[in-house]
């Protein structure tokens, strides 16, 4: 089987190996640098702990697949003209802290254009053997791909569907794409529709008023989400679309400020100026439905121009769990799918998709739908209990059945508590490997919780249900029954439900559950089992294991600071069991 190393660089670099087709673990940087959407020049923490992980080294890789997005320019003969790319960088690294739209976009894809414009080669102009040997991969062959082609070939080979719709949608990729439609079918994917007019970007679009809200870009869209059900869209809808609509065939995005100069500039000082003396639920709640609307009906042309009723999303847009919700809710879909690793960290895993496909175009021709994202890393009882040992603090080592049983009362006693299984979730879901737990039954939890995490959410937390009972509690559940199993899509909470669990249920009467199937993951199904035998409550409260503005916890040190410090009550991590006096 061929070793491929997949490798996403920029501010959400990652690394993902494959052994054959088979991911054999995909991290990103963050988790291990513990810096919050970290990347740089390239994946290098990230690269090291996957083959580590597999017990490889650099030379045992075969295959590089990369992308063009953010890759090191000194990897590339510089001509006279990047001068000005290198001015380029210099005012980006001057522009900091300016608003999103006013920094200069300094891409490599800015180096593909130029390439192309002047009639160039891009593999002539790649520095092959320098960056083989810098990287320290002499003996792999890489090869390049396209930013929107990893999102989309990821969304529709884990999908399982046989064929389908495949829309994605991001803030820009390369050539300044920012959505593109196409379709699957069969083991082969082609695009029909791409939008690359600057200023027409819906991730950009909600990212600017991300930003104008006070929010950081990339990190609290899903806070304008959860305000979003608090206001009232009317006042500024009208206005709003104007910066965000469909364009006349419906088959692409437009907006007012395309074909402008600076085009996303202005779209940022529009928006700047019309949301001034509005509140920020109005504000956030148009900016809301203008993104479901517009993006409804590029997806309602597309399935009606090629009839088909499933449909496959990926790219940071469809973060966007409510977006979600509205697409699995049209009448002409039967059922959609959302790559659980949306946002760019999942290219890494699209990247070697795409070489597999180069190599043997019948590579994905057999695609079992997404069974888990468990591939990060892992650690032994020896090293568990090394950590509990540095860190001053006493651990019982317990049999399965009695750390749930203790787990489970500590839950339903209204504890909190920490929940360190197996291998780390790859993603920006915490899926019972890295979870905080608590009981859903008190809608105080909500801003205590908050409180001691050092958060300010305005989302509820996620429940963790029962896959088989799921049905019971939610609504419309068959659509995306699949992709739930992810945390990638709300769903409305039947009436009798609500008031039982409020700690999940956001104020518009939805929740983001994760659906739990014991062949997938055993040790969490029993746990939540445990805690519905002693409440009748199918469900936990499940929150990501950090504090706010810091990572998923990735190593048992990291959970175990989290005890020293009160962020939770009581701590499992792997058969260890510990908690504060």
């Amino acid at each position: 089987m061929t070793l491929t190393l997949g490798i996403q660089t920029g501010h959400e670099s990652s690394a993902a190996l494959f052994d054959g087709t088979r991911v054999v673990a995909a991290v990103s940087d963050e988790r291990l640098s513990r810096i919050k959407n970290d990347g740089g020049r390239l994946s290098d923490l990230a690269i090291d702990e996957v083959l580590r992980l597999a017990g490889r080294r650099r030379s045992d890789v075969e295959r590089l697949a990369l992308l063009y997005t953010f890759f090191p320019e000194d990897y590339f003969v510089r001509e006279t003209w990047t001068k000005e790319i290198e001015r380029r960088l210099s005012r980006l690294r001057k522009a900091r802290g300016a608003p999103s739209a006013e920094r200069p976009q300094m891409l490599l894809t800015n180096f593909i254009e130029r390439l192309e414009a002047r009639g160039k080669d891009f593999d002539r102009h790649f520095l092959r053997l320098r960056f083989l040997r810098g990287e320290r991969f002499e003996g792999a062959e890489p090869a390049f791909y396209d930013h929107h082609l990893t999102h989309a070939i990821s969304a529709a080979y884990y999908s399982g569907f046989r064929d389908c719709a495949v829309i994605t949608m991001d803030g820009v990729g390369d050539r300044h794409v920012c959505h593109t439609s196409g379709l699957w079918r069969d083991g082969r994917y082609e695009r029909a529709h791409a939008t690359d007019a600057v200023g027409a970007s819906p991730g950009a679009f909600y990212g600017h008023l991300t930003e104008l809200l006070g929010f950081r870009v990339m990190r609290h869209e899903g806070k304008v989400v959860g305000l979003a059900a608090m206001g009232d869209p009317a006042p500024l809808y009208d206005a709003f679309r104007q910066a965000l609509r469909p364009s006349t065939d419906g088959n692409r995005l437009d907006s007012e400020f395309v074909g402008q100069p600076q085009p996303e500039g202005r779209r940022y000082g529009y928006l700047k100026r019309v949301i001034q003396g509005h509140s920020r639920e109005n504000v956030s709640a148009a900016c809301q439905k203008v993104l479901e609307d517009v993006v409804l009906e590029l997806v309602r042309r597309f399935l009606a121009d090629t009839g088909q009723r499933r449909i496959a999303l990926n790219g940071g847009v469809f973060a966007n769990v409510k977006l979600n919700q509205r697409i699995a809710a049209l009448p002409e879909v039967d059922s959609i799918f959302v790559f659980p690793a949306m946002s760019d960290t999942g290219n890494a895993v699209g990247a070697v998709l795409l070489d597999l496909m180069a190599r043997n175009l019948d590579a994905l021709a057999d695609n079992p739908p997404l069974r888990d994202v468990y591939w990060g890393p892992s650690y032994t009882d020896v090293e568990i209990a090394v950590a509990f040992a540095r860190a001053g603090l006493k651990a019982t080592r317990l049999d399965e059945a009695a750390l749930i049983e203790r787990s489970a009362r500590a839950i339903h006693d209204g504890r909190i508590v920490g929940w360190f299984q197996g291998r780390m979730e790859f993603g920006p879901r915490a899926l019972g490997n890295r979870s905080m737990l608590a009981r859903p039954t008190e809608g105080r939890i909500n801003d205590w919780l908050n409180q001691r995490l050092e958060r300010s959410e305005f989302m509820p937390f996620a429940p963790s249900v029962l896959a088989e009972r799921a049905d019971e509690i939610f609504i419309g559940v068959g659509k995306a029954r699949h992709t739930a199993e992810f945390m990638t899509v709300t769903f409305d909470v039947r009436p009798e439900w609500r008031k039982r669990i409020p700690a999940v249920v956001h104020v518009d009467g939805t929740a983001r559950p994760q659906l739990v199937r014991p062949e997938v993951n055993p040790r969490y199904h029993r746990l939540i089992s445990a805690y519905c035998a002693l409440s009748g409550i199918p469900l936990v409260l499940n929150t990501s294991f950090n504090v706010h503005e810091e990572p998923i916890v990735c190593a048992p040190d990291e959970a175990i600071r989290a005890l020293a410090e009160r962020r939770v009550d009581c701590l499992a991590v792997g058969d260890y069991w510990a908690q504060v006096s």
